[in-house]
């Protein structure tokens, strides 16, 4: 899973406007727990995540076609999304500005003089960054916000479908995981990699579009209502606004997308 070159993140960036409509995305971010270690001795409640498991997590970026392109897994179960995007490897490289990004910020349309960055999409689990780009929370919404809230989390579900996935392709993420978690760590890394060559080689869509069918509705509704006391840059704010504007303009926006904030 190496690092992509700036050159493979315009590739991405360009599959994820093909796809799902948003310009200049480079990825969607979410974590998923492994569930059911073997805790170990002394480790105490370091393990123990909020749904009443011992569990070790799988933080993940990934691409327009549900492929892992970073993962960083092992994290304490009892630990916030946010938090360990902070803590990771990524998360550092991402804050410093070593990931190969493009640095530029580019043009999304031939008819629109404003410049874009390029951005990941987030649930509102994590912060709302210059480089991150979560949904509106459920208390500010008009319907411009909503029409941004149901384009950001159409190309953000993508994650969750690459979950879904994962664990309906490797049965051991369904049951109990009843091993060390470095075992399990080594299990994950393995399964995620195998993924990757079986997207490859399948180059199939339907796994795709059959996850998201069943992803769809609960994303939209989780992505508008989970709180958050972090205060983002005046920056930040100002990015998000524009890509909302750019999504409610006349060249921006998508014949379907009024339906379904109704």
């Amino acid at each position: 899973m190496p690092l992509p070159s700036t050159e493979g993140w315009l590739k991405i960036a360009s599959e994820f406007e093909k796809t799902w409509n948003f310009p200049n995305c480079v990825g969607a971010i979410d974590g998923k727990h492994i569930i059911a270690i073997q805790c170990p001795p002394n480790a105490g409640s370091a393990y123990f995540n909020y749904k009443g498991h011992h569990s070790i997590v799988l933080p993940a970026v990934v691409d327009a076609n549900a492929k892992f392109i970073i993962i960083d897994v092992g994290d304490y179960g009892r630990n916030s999304d946010g938090g360990i995007l902070k803590e990771s490897n990524f998360g550092k490289l991402l804050d410093k500005n070593k990931l190969n990004l493009p640095t530029t910020p580019r043009k999304i349309h031939e008819n629109l003089e404003e410049k874009f960055p390029f951005v990941f999409v987030v649930d509102e689990a994590y912060p709302l960054k210059i480089n991150l780009m979560r949904p509106f929370a459920r208390r500010q919404l008009n319907n411009m916000k909503r029409i941004y809230n149901y384009r950001q989390s159409r190309a953000r579900r993508i994650v969750e479908c690459a979950f879904g996935i994962l664990t309906k392709r490797f049965n051991v993420f369904e049951n109990k995981m009843l091993v060390h978690p470095d075992k399990a760590v080594v299990i994950t890394q393995a399964a995620c990699v195998l993924h990757n060559i079986i997207m490859d080689k399948e180059s199939n869509l339907t796994d795709i579009h059959s996850e998201i069918e069943t992803t769809t509705l609960q994303v939209y509704q989780e992505d508008s209502n989970r709180p958050t006391n972090r205060r983002p840059s005046r920056e930040a704010i100002e990015i998000r606004e524009k890509f909302m504007s750019y999504f409610n303009s006349g060249i921006g926006s998508v014949p379907w997308q009024n339906t379904y904030i109704i």
